[in-house]
């Protein structure tokens, strides 16, 4: 028979908490945290890591079109594309018509990707002129493919018929003189206030200077995704992100990455934004489903897998599991939750 000190080091394991001597975890509640236990179709949306609580109405919104679209019969996946299509098509987001300028002022480089809950899994990487890079993942689903980048991907597209458009607004322009100016001032963090990026300058102009940035506005949100489960039982995560401005040419993060950004299984789904090369680092989608799969709900699997996370970089989380669903950021960070179930007839 196992000794007692075995047997409470095989529940810290297990539950990924450890233990203070008053019998207190030490993991502590995340600066955005939420979730419930519920039954019936659920989704929900998330607006990025630091998007500002005042957007919830924008990733409600998200949470409902995906809701609607369960409500009329459609697949987890096509819920849960809709919801982050939604996403893609406001402005403030870091997705699609609102995505990120890259380092030159002129280059938008989207990720996005998707996966169900059968195992299949599909995305597009630094890829350009669309204005919605997840609708042209779910394309590749339908190709021998997991994945296509850059200029075959951005061809790859046209040819389906998606239009030739650079999805830019003044939104991103603004994020983009700000992050530049952080920049010259040596505050943009991420490595980069030590890296030599002008030594490593890979695009096809000029090094910027200093003159070319004349704002500084704030910067909010990161990736968004969504989260869906349906009626059924099947689970399905879709992302869309800019990336970040301070990044060289061909930069991908998490999104695309399989395991990273986000992941779907049986045991439920689940969708990362924040700090890529940290997601991937950690693998931490497929770290918060593997918690999930052991047992832990959505919102205590979320929990644990951020305060795993490496507190210097922002993280945020999202996820729905067979019992209910959970959210969960180190910062502040917007979503929307429907229930479809309590809501009938839309």
């Amino acid at each position: 028979m196992p000794s007692p000190t075995l047997v409470v080091i095989l529940l810290i394991l297990l539950t990924g908490c450890s233990v203070e001597q008053d019998g207190r975890s030490e993991l502590q509640r995340p600066a955005t945290f939420a979730g419930a236990e519920v039954d019936g179709p659920i989704v929900v949306t998330h607006g990025g890591a630091g998007s500002p609580s005042t957007w919830s109405d924008l990733t409600q919104s998200a949470s409902a079109a995906a809701g609607r679209s369960l409500a009329r019969g459609e697949t987890a996946l096509e819920a849960a594309v809709t919801g982050t299509e939604v996403m893609e098509n406001i402005a403030v987001f870091n997705a699609g018509t609102g995505a990120n300028i890259r380092l030159d002022g002129k280059t938008i480089q989207m990720d996005a990707a998707l996966m169900t809950s059968d195992g299949d899994f599909a995305a597009v990487a630094v890829i350009e002129r669309v204005k919605n890079p997840i609708r042209v993942a779910q394309a590749v689903q339908a190709t021998p493919h997991r994945m296509l980048a850059g200029e075959g991907a951005t061809r790859f597209a046209h040819a389906m018929g998606f239009e030739d458009v650079v999805p830019t607004c003044p939104e991103a322009e603004a994020k983009w003189r700000q992050r530049m100016a952080r920049l010259l001032r040596g505050e943009a963090g991420g490595g980069y206030d030590t890296f030599d990026w002008r030594a490593a300058w890979n695009f096809p102009g000029p090094v910027l200077s200093p003159a070319d940035t004349l704002v500084d506005d704030p910067v909010v949100g990161d990736t968004v995704g969504t989260v869906v489960r349906h009626a059924d039982g099947s689970f399905a995560a879709t992302l869309s992100t800019g990336g970040t401005s301070i990044t060289l040419d061909g930069r991908v993060g998490d999104v695309p990455i399989y395991g990273c950004g986000c992941y779907a299984g049986p045991a439920g789904a689940v969708a990362c934004t924040g700090h890529g090369e940290e997601i991937i680092r950690q693998g931490l989608a497929r770290e918060i489903y593997s918690l999930m799969e052991s047992g832990l709900s959505a919102q205590e699997a979320i929990r644990v897998g951020i305060e795993d996370f490496d507190e210097s970089w922002t993280v945020g989380v999202i996820a729905v599991g067979v019992d209910g669903w959970g959210v969960g950021a180190n910062t502040s960070m917007a979503y929307g939750v429907d229930l479809v179930e309590m809501r009938p007839g839309r």
